[in-house]
This record gives C-alpha cells, sequence and structure tokens, in this order.
C-alpha cells in the first residue's frame, strides 16, 4: 500500500534530489568492505544487465560496522579513486556503514562523481508506505549514526523506527556459518530483544542481511521484511533514465582474496568469474 500523493510526491522528489544527474551514465562501481554488497550487485545484475558494473570488496579492512569513522571515510576515498580510475561514473555506496560516515565525504570530494547510497532510497520508500513499527537492524556504525532516523524525519511521516545494533552478524556470514543454524539462532537473540515487540517490518541496515531473510521469515512470520537491494537497484535504473541493451561486463577486485570469501561468493552468488587482488 502507498501513502496519499503529497507523501508519495515528497519521496520521489527526495530521490530525484538524489539521483537526477546520473543521466546516461554507463559505468557503474559499487563497494562494500566484503560479501555483503553482492546483495546490491545481484539486484542491479537483474535490474541492468545491459551497464558495465566494477565491484570491489574491501575485505582486508572487514568489517566497517566496527571501525571509527574516520577510518571508514579514508578507506571509502582510496576506493573511490580507485573505482574512478577505472571509469566508474556513477558510485554505488553498497554499505550501510559507509553510506552513513562516508557519504556526504564522497560527494563532497569527487564532485564529478554520481553517488547512489543505500540509505536514501530505502527511507523514501519508508516514507511512502503506510506508517507502522518497523525494526532496523544494522551494524555499530549505522546505528550509531542515527542516519535512518534522521532522514525519516525530514518526511515527517508518523513511522515508528527502532534501531537495534546487531554486530554479530555480518561475521557470521563472513565466516561461512550461513545455513548452520547458527546464524538463525543469533537473529532469533536479537529479533527477541523487548523493543522489537509489536514490529510490522524489518529493514535490513546492512547489505549483508538480506541473507538472512529466510531465516527472519521462520522466525517472524507476517513480518515483513524490506526488499532493500530491489529499492537500491530501482533507483540507481530511475537515475540512468534511458534503456541500455545488450550484456555489460562486470569486473571484480578485492583488497584481500581470502579462500572463505571466494568459497561464499561461488556458492552464495554464483560468481565463478576471477577476483583480483587490489590493495589500495
Amino acid at each position: 500500500m502507498f501513502s496519499s500523493p503529497p507523501r508519495a510526491q515528497l519521496a520521489e522528489g527526495f530521490l530525484f534530489g538524489i539521483l537526477h544527474a546520473v543521466n546516461k551514465q554507463r559505468k557503474i562501481g559499487l563497494f562494500d568492505s566484503g560479501l555483503g554488497g553482492l546483495t546490491v550487485l545481484h539486484a542491479l545484475e537483474e535490474k541492468l544487465p545491459g551497464v558495465d558494473k566494477v565491484y570491489y570488496g574491501d575485505t582486508l579492512h572487514l568489517p566497517y560496522g566496527d571501525k571509527s569513522d574516520e577510518a571508514i571515510r579514508s578507506f571509502s576515498r582510496e576506493i573511490v579513486g580507485f573505482l574512478a580510475a577505472q571509469g566508474c561514473d556513477v558510485i554505488v555506496i553498497a554499505c550501510n556503514s559507509a553510506s552513513a560516515a562516508a557519504g556526504s565525504m564522497l560527494e563532497e570530494s569527487f564532485p564529478d562523481l554520481t553517488f547512489i547510497n543505500v540509505i536514501d532510497p530505502v527511507v523514501a520508500a519508508l516514507a511512502g508506505s503506510v506508517p507502522r513499527k518497523t525494526a532496523l537492524l544494522g551494524t555499530r556504525a549505522t546505528i550509531r549514526s542515527g542516519a535512518y532516523a534522521k532522514r525519516l524525519e525530514a518526511f515527517k511521516v508518523p513511522h515508528e523506527l527502532v534501531a537495534l545494533p546487531t554486530p554479530l552478524l555480518v561475521p557470521l556470514i563472513e565466516d561461512g556459518f550461513l545455513g548452520s543454524g547458527i546464524e538463525e539462532s543469533v537473529l532469533e537473540h536479537y529479533l527477541n530483544d523487548p523493543s522489537l515487540n509489536g514490529i510490522e517490518a524489518i529493514v535490513p541496515g546492512c547489505t549483508h542481511y538480506p541473507l538472512l531473510r529466510e531465516a527472519a521469515a521462520k522466525l517472524r512470520p507476517g513480518v515483513d521484511w524490506i526488499d532493500a537491494p530491489a529499492i537500491v537497484a530501482e533507483a540507481v535504473d530511475s537515475a540512468l533514465d534511458a534503456a541500455v541493451d545488450g550484456s555489460g561486463s562486470t569486473t571484480y577486485y578485492l583488497s584481500d582474496a581470502t579462500p572463505s570469501f571466494l568459497a561464499l561468493a561461488s556458492s552464495t552468488f554464483s560468481i565463478k568469474a576471477h577476483w583480483e587482488k587490489k590493495v589500495l
């Protein structure tokens, strides 16, 4: 369901303000601290298969969620410089922690590039939906920033957003515990937090967390899971504002090409392409 036209128009205008400069650009760079950004890349591959993409996973500095804002900004600046050198003119900050800590700095530091973070499109989608109690699960850095709540407040809608730091989830995913049952037990611990009583929806405030969607559905049946990667991909598609035919290429880089990461990328996302190690 959608909100009244004025609220929907506000959300649409908000997205336009973020994305208006992307017209007809053809190479997308994405980065994350590791595996999580591949959920966004997967959604973009489905939505925009004809656009060339470059993915950078900063596994050497994983996880970003436990780093200081200064460290995240430093990592992000180096990565964006690298992606720009690869010819990327649209940068998707495929990490909530980096979106919160470094988004504004990156826009100021690279004025010729267009940035799309993973927070603003999701907030706009929330603002355009029926108000309800919503859980935001995220890393310490994302929750500490208050980015979701601050941006949602700008819409002046009566959503009740309950933010909960869930720092154990990213290490469990990156260490290969998906499907083991351990990640489900940890997620259950977090979802049983009293502050989440009565929630009607869950926002995965980390790009790793869409991989926990099935577990969350088992633990909280009837609670809506916000499909953040699809929302971000839709925003990028709208921003490109042009049909792109054919089949684009995707190039993969890692700052530390660990066997565990490569195995997970293959088993979880069926990525069997060559990953080039690139330390910045």
